[in-house]
């Protein structure tokens, strides 16, 4: 029978008592912890110790392939409810002589009936991300997939031949230099490998995580053990939670081999669903099965009026060798509608999940406790030792965010960390740019030292009747390395003094992704979900057309002095005036010297342009502009070294040629020269992308850019070295003074 009762719908849509919007939230909590352990498919082993530690006091049984199996009541009928903990994922397979990781994605093999695959996108969804890769002494070590750096691409527009959509284009930066610092961080050979993880809430009770319908089963389970009332159990109940379902189900081969019930109840996401949260709780049977025990379900959560939908029949488990699995007669599959499944934001809904547990409940003829109270996450723990002031600088920078336009975050984050004299000099002019002038006016050279303190993003463009939010992108980037992706709409909430929350959504992917490789689309529109489902619900999270919105970020520390994190472009450029102004005395300086953080950089110059017209209005035109900015370096394996290439850890660079300015070679000498003389290392070469100073270059200024390398430009994994990051600093300082 492969339909059973399609098409059949009970959905009453009632509003919830406060007993069950704890129980809401309570299965939230659990469901957020479950999906931020990584579990990639062979190396379950943390999703396998933080179920058999919270499950101890109901004596769970752990066996050598990490499957968790409980057992309460006694007497028939033996009932087993099943869900799996496994997720698809990598494991590295090779370190090479400098220092990447290679990896092989698990599973290997591309699926067979009756096993999960995954979709055409897995590989590209990894691109230019944070992950971590699980060493051999537990620890997680922080590392960044690689990708294509924006500025380095012709139309900044990735190459489908050189596009991170294929195993042998995968590489792992962990900040490594050789194999030997690759070990000294704990890494090995087949360590697994997973996204960085974290889960954000939507409205309406919907949840995002990578891969979070992984765990879904495995949240309602639980709850489902610690609440239910075991006396009113009639007959034996087995709960399983196992493991390496994307090989081939071996943990489920092994269990269904031992364990012999009447009836089997998996709880899964539904491969051949096309169900979005909202459609209730889900049910299936076997293709070739009996529908019995699927149309029980149906009739208990129709008594009960659960909200409940019956799905096409799911492919019968099988395993890779062994071909069908022993299932009783009396087998059916639970679920709920995902969204965006296999994906870094899978969506689904908790109100449904709770629905889920009522229906195992009253067809167990069991009664749940309440649900206990809230208790928050663990604080996440300080950064151990000592580090250079410049790093706090950079890290304090980094969390703030300001996309183009809407930079007020960030320009109040630069005054807090310049020294007392510059923050009394420091001033805002109308169009946003933070300015603090010193040294002795009219005396010459004149120079500007100029950063930007904008970061790409969107805006909201409008927000449309069904609550999606259509955005129109600020800067350039390459889109594939953020659809599919959690981002942060940013709503101000006061005025005086400023203040902003911020509105976790989703970064929709193509309808086609399931099914068809990436291709660029030009002109491809950029919607948000944030779960709201009308205009009015969208506005009343506080949402309204012009704000920005952005990527998480999250500063790490990767091997030795190499940092990751979103935004270095710009904020090592800003990082360096400041750190240079900490190492400065206007008193002694003898020129008229300018520090500007401009706006709006990556749409077009504009902070820059406007500092330059006023300058040249007032005779102020600088002699020399220093554009302390990135200098996009192709010091990686997907990149040509035919240019660009400045390597990491090697120095500031002197950014003598991109694609908006040729810098006299005189004065690159002369740049190198006075780092030589400070013993500041340095590097000079050609690169791609524009720079603020040449919009003072219109005006008789000439542009003397100077930057560090920065690998995967305009990346949610952008990688620096401090090392670097001190040397820029420094020569700032160095050229105020003896340029």
């Amino acid at each position: 029978m492969k339909r059973l009762l399609v098409g059949l719908v009970v959905f009453l849509g009632l509003a919830l008592p406060a007993a069950a919007v704890d129980e809401v939230a309570h299965v939230a909590r659990t469901l957020e912890q479950l999906a931020e352990l990584a579990g990639v498919s062979g190396y379950e082993e943390r999703v396998t110790a933080w179920l058999a530690g919270r499950l101890e006091k109901f004596n769970p049984q752990v066996d050598n392939l990490g499957n968790v199996t409980l057992t309460v009541g006694s007497g028939a009928p033996h009932r087993l409810l099943i869900t799996s903990i496994d997720e698809p994922g990598y494991v590295v397979s090779q370190i090479t002589a400098d220092g990447f990781l290679r990896v092989q994605r698990l599973p290997q093999a591309p699926p067979a009936a009756g096993q999960a695959g995954l979709h055409p996108w897995f590989e590209l969804l990894h691109s230019a991300q944070p992950v971590e890769i699980l060493a051999r002494s537990g620890k997680a070590v922080p590392g960044v997939v690689a990708g294509l750096s924006t500025h380095l691409q012709p139309g900044r527009e990735s190459p489908a031949d050189r596009r991170t959509d294929h195993l042998d284009r995968i590489y792992v930066d962990v900040g490594a230099r050789s194999p030997e610092e690759v070990r000294a961080l704990g890494i090995d050979l087949l360590d697994p490998l997973t996204l960085e993880k974290h889960a954000y809430r939507l409205t309406r009770n919907e949840l995002t995580a990578p891969f979070l319908s992984e765990r879904l089963g495995a949240a309602v389970l639980v709850r489902l053990i610690e609440g239910m009332d075991a006396t009113k159990l009639r007959g034996t109940l087995t709960a399983a939670f196992v493991t390496r379902r994307y090989l081939g189900h071996q943990g489920l081969n092994r269990l269904l081999r031992r364990v012999k019930a009447d009836e089997v109840i998996f709880f899964e996401r539904l491969e051949k669903s096309e169900a979005q949260p909202g459609a209730g709780v889900l049910v299936a049977t076997f293709e070739g099965g009996e529908p019995a025990l699927a149309a029980d379900l149906l009739a208990v959560a129709r008594e009960y009026r659960l909200p409940v939908r019956a799905e096409l029949a799911e492919a019968a488990p099988r395993g890779r060798y062994t071909g069908a699995l022993p299932l009783p007669a009396r087998s059916a599959v639970v679920g709920v509608g995902v969204r965006f499944p296999q994906t870094p934001a899978e969506i689904v809904s908790t109100d449904e999940l709770t629905r889920s547990l009522e229906l195992f409940a009253l067809y167990l003829g069991i009664t749940i406790g309440k649900a206990p109270q809230a208790s928050g996450r663990a604080a996440a723990g300080g950064i151990v030792g000592s580090l250079p002031p410049t790093s706090y600088i950079l890290m304090a920078l980094v969390h703030a965010y300001g996309v183009s336009g809407y930079e007020e975050p960030v320009v109040e984050e630069i005054k807090k960390q310049l020294p007392a004299w510059a923050q009394e000099r420091a001033t805002v002019d109308e169009k946003g740019n933070l300015i603090v002038s010193f040294g002795r006016p009219g005396r010459t050279p004149k120079l500007v030292f100029v950063a930007h303190s904008d970061e790409i993003g969107w805006g909201v463009k409008e927000v449309r009747e069904d609550g999606r939010l259509l955005l129109d992108r600020r800067g350039g980037f390459l889109e594939e390395h953020f659809l599919g992706y959690t981002v942060f709409v940013h709503t101000k909430t006061s005025e005086s003094p400023p203040t902003w929350k911020q509105v976790p959504a989703v970064l929709e992917l193509p309808e086609n992704y399931r099914t068809d490789k990436y291709e660029l689309v030009r002109g491809r529109e950029h919607v948000a979900y944030t779960g709201a489902r009308s205009r009015e619900e969208a506005e009343g999270l506080g949402i309204r057309v012009g704000d920005s919105v952005t990527v998480p970020k999250k500063f790490h520390w990767l091997a030795g002095t190499r940092v990751s994190a979103r935004s270095f472009d710009d904020r090592v450029g800003s990082t360096a005036l400041a750190a240079a102004l900490g190492q400065i005395d206007p008193a002694t300086i003898d020129r008229e010297v300018t520090f500007v953080w401009a706006v709006e950089e990556e749409i077009g110059l504009e902070g820059a342009k406007h500092f330059a017209a006023q300058a040249a209005e007032n005779g102020g035109v600088p002699d020399y502009v220093f554009a302390v900015d990135t200098f996009v370096s192709s010091d990686s394996p997907l990149e040509s070294p035919r240019f660009a290439n400045g390597l990491l850890g090697a120095g500031f660079v002197v950014r003598a040629v991109d694609s908006s300015n040729v810098a006299p070679r005189a004065l690159v000498d002369r740049v190198v020269e006075i780092a030589r003389q400070n013993n500041i290392p340095a590097q000079y070469g050609v690169t791609g992308g524009g720079n603020d100073g040449a919009a003072f270059v219109p005006y008789g200024s000439v542009d003397i850019p100077i930057g560090w390398p920065l690998r995967y430009s305009h990346s949610p994994g952008e990688v620096a070295d401090m090392k670097d990051v001190e040397a820029l600093g420094r020569i700032v300082a160095a050229l105020a003074k003896e340029f």
